[in-house]
């Protein structure tokens, strides 16, 4: 103590400086910092200020697109929700049309009457013209390959040509002449009475096959207006219900002239499909028309189920029962989820902008201050 208090201030001052200058020699630490690492600071900036400042057409289109993506979503679901209550009461009005008796067509009958019939039962009478049956197809039935059988029809009270969908017909059996129970599967005269269901003419889509070959009966796709055209029929579509009774309908002897003139003439009255070189038919030969006559021995009474007309080509007719499809619940559904998400999604998004980013600027600034208060 005695040394130390006979030392003036001026020594002092020397002591310390010479000690300051020990230490920035060596670059010795005097002074310890906190290890404890300091809490960000909360504001509107990010770290990305440069770039959002450089791109701000990104930011905007974004967080427009965040925002219409509810409101769209939303809209469409409400659109799903009218289209869902529309269809619903369309189907109730088919069912309950079903449930009508069958009445005959109406004489003026046009295309346009057809949204206002549809699954309405009618009655036809007149005459199959079955050398110029066409096809739709493949179609596939209880594993078995087929096509539709569209067959022309005339009428009996009008002579106005129909295009009637008979039903479904295996591949093996689209030659009438291969086609068992002929009275049936290739009934004769002008007194052949069908029942059919009207339905709304169908057209081909934008993404589907065209027809290619001008020449062929076979479509690939049901086209109501083109295939009226090139049969000359009305465009209406008339779809013959199933019927496994044994029909008997009455033929002239005009009818079975014609029948038997048709399979002994020369040439080829019916093509299922025309190759290169002339030749006709699924095995490329001609092939003649059999007689329609009906065994005596069939009785009126008899019914048949569906493998039998399948195995005799007898074709099989459209089960009477709606088949409109309603899936306008799931699409709903998905829309309106999506908008609940995308909302969610939005309200984060817009929470975490506001006050949850670090500013580098403001980092490196709070460490200077740190640093200072600790030396």
């Amino acid at each position: 103590m005695l040394r130390l208090a006979g030392i003036t201030p001026s020594l002092r001052r020397c002591a310390f400086q010479r000690h300051q200058l020990f230490l920035a020699r060596y670059q010795i630490r005097s002074v310890k910092t906190s290890t404890v690492d300091w809490k960000p600071i909360h504001t509107s900036k990010t770290p990305d200020d440069h770039e959002r400042q450089n791109h701000p057409w990104a930011r905007r289109f974004f967080l427009t697109l965040m925002c219409a993506i509810p409101v769209v979503s939303f809209y469409l679901g409400m659109w799903q929700l009218r289209r869902l209550k529309w269809k619903t009461e369309l189907i109730a009005q088919c069912e309950d049309r079903l449930t009508y008796d069958p009445v005959p067509l109406p004489q003026k009958f046009t295309p346009e009457m057809c949204e206002d019939w549809e699954y309405r039962r009618v009655v036809v009478k007149g005459e199959f013209k079955h050398e110029e049956e066409i096809f739709v197809g493949p179609r596939v039935r209880n594993g078995i390959k087929g096509y539709l059988l569209f067959t022309p029809f005339v009428r009996k009270d009008t002579g106005e040509r129909l295009l009637i969908e008979r039903g479904w017909v295996s591949e093996d059996r689209v030659l009438p002449t291969e086609r068992g129970l002929q009275h049936l599967s290739v009934p004769r005269g002008d007194n052949v009475e069908v029942v059919c269901l009207v339905r709304k003419p169908l057209t081909k889509g934008r993404f589907q096959w065209d027809k290619t070959d001008d020449e062929s009966r076979v479509w690939q796709v049901t086209d109501i207006p083109a295939m009226a055209a090139a049969t000359g029929t009305l465009p209406l579509h008339l779809q013959a219900i199933e019927d496994f009774h044994n029909h008997h309908w009455p033929v002239g002897d005009s009818d079975r002239a014609a029948a038997n003139s048709s399979s002994s003439g020369s040439g080829p009255w019916w093509k299922f499909w025309k190759k290169n070189g002339g030749k006709t038919g699924p095995e490329g030969v001609d092939a003649p028309m059999a007689s329609a006559a009906v065994p005596s021995s069939q009785s009126d009474s008899i019914e048949y189920n569906e493998f039998q007309f399948m195995r005799e080509g007898v074709p099989v007719g459209k089960v009477p029962a709606v088949d409109l499809r309603n899936t306008h619940t799931q699409y709903m559904l998905t829309w309106f989820g999506l908008s609940f998400f995308s909302t969610v999604l939005l309200f984060f998004a817009i929470r975490g902008s506001k006050g949850s980013a670090v500013s580098q600027s403001h980092l490196k600034t709070s460490k200077l201050k740190h640093a200072r208060k600790n030396t």
